[in-house]
């Protein structure tokens, strides 16, 4: 039997309701206990099936990256399935967030769509493809990382140390193959003005009444993006993330940061971003003589985009084909995910597919469809069982 038949439902359920279970949530964004206990969980679970050899991989403190690999005879392509451990914190959620329920074929609680799902259904068809008696010649590598909810330094961490020839990445595409993703640049403009009495503004210079220059010259930018179009991803975005300016009521404010977000497509880069923003500064400055201000980015991501014709891909969606009996066309996703560092750290053709409707995750409610999950777990084993020949 194929691994796709041997797909143990029992066991996909029973271990998804264990990782929602357990709190994972990142101690920077949300103020959590992070990947600790998931991260023992997964071993466990991982270190029981036959013939695996299953690492940790330290990355910070008591966070480490669960790599399991099954070793082929030889010859053969190598596939890692990778997915994150780590999830957003809980404040809003109107369910309990670590007491998965199921009503109606969905299960509920943080992580089960970003992206536990995934997780369970990947070991699932590790689990499938092992007692199916299926022989791989390439290596299958699974890993588990953490920290993708802030800076990804899991998967900066694993592309050190391991390699293959094809990822996957199992965020919630809604049962889709994505190819493509945004980028995304940070950049932060700081105004400086001068302070004066608010009773003789004339002698001040406004910092922030200059921050609503380049604010306006942000809005005609965005019209500008948009004759940029991707088939997949559309077009660049950019927006105001936050603003900090002035000390007092009567103190004409001397100083303005504003810290803006550009979302970058594929062929951008974070210079090219930085450089739209710096010309908008001089532009300013020509025309208003007393405006000062700078740019700068602290920190950027690169997009994804991964050629359809990569064998990944068509296997990819020749299996979810199978399993659904329905063609599905790769699409693009708006969320930025670690498969562009597998891409462009390690070279290793990546795409995306998961159980999960990104507009659920991090929700007030977050929930994951069952018969997905399963059927993630499957189209998984069909794929391994094609790519590691």
């Amino acid at each position: 039997m194929s691994p796709a038949q041997t797909v143990d439902r029992e066991f996909v359920v029973d271990l998804l309701k264990e990782l929602v279970a357990t709190s994972s949530v990142n101690p920077t964004v949300g103020r959590g206990p992070g990947e600790l206990a998931l991260s023992n969980l997964i071993s466990e679970r991982l270190s029981v099936l036959h013939g695996l050899e299953v690492h940790r991989q330290p990355v910070a403190d008591a966070r480490s990256n669960v790599i399991a690999i099954l070793r082929g005879s030889g010859g053969g392509r190598t596939l890692m399935l990778n997915g994150h451990m780590d999830t957003v914190g809980v404040d809003g959620m109107i369910i309990d967030p670590f007491k998965p329920s199921i009503q109606k074929g969905l299960l509920r609680g943080r992580g089960a769509c970003d992206m536990k799902g995934a997780l369970a259904a990947m070991i699932a068809a590790i689990k499938s493809v092992i007692e199916s008696g299926t022989k791989l010649r390439g290596d299958l590598i699974f890993s588990a990382v953490v920290d993708e909810e802030y800076k990804s330094l899991g998967i900066k961490k694993l592309v050190q140390e391991y390699k293959a020839d094809a990822a996957i990445v199992g965020e919630p595409t809604d049962m889709r193959v994505a190819t493509a993703h945004k980028g995304f640049v940070w950049i932060e403009v700081e105004v400086q003005g001068k302070a004066a009495h608010g009773s003789v503004p004339e002698k001040g210079i406004d910092a922030i009444a200059h921050a609503a220059k380049i604010m306006s010259a942000i809005e005609k930018l965005q019209g500008e993006l948009g004759g940029r179009v991707h088939p997949l991803l559309g077009t660049p975005k950019i927006h105001a993330s936050t603003i900090h300016g002035g000390t007092d009521w009567s103190i004409i404010p001397e100083k303005c940061v504003l810290r803006l977000e550009r979302r970058t497509l594929p062929g951008e880069t974070p210079k090219s971003a930085l450089t739209e923003i710096e010309d908008i500064l001089r532009t300013i400055k020509r025309e208003n003589p007393d405006f000062n201000a700078i740019a700068r980015s602290p920190y950027d991501m690169p997009p994804l985009e991964t050629a359809e014709s990569e064998r990944i891909v068509q296997l990819a969606q020749q299996a979810l084909t199978k399993m659904r009996e329905a063609e599905s066309a790769v699409v693009g996703v708006p969320y930025w995910t670690d498969g562009a560092l597998l891409s462009t750290l390690a070279s290793i053709p990546t795409c995306l597919f998961g159980p999960g409707d990104i507009g659920v995750a991090h929700s007030a409610e977050e929930y994951v469809s069952l018969e997905d999950v399963i059927t993630s777990a499957r189209v998984y084993g069909e794929i391994v069982q094609k790519y590691c020949l």
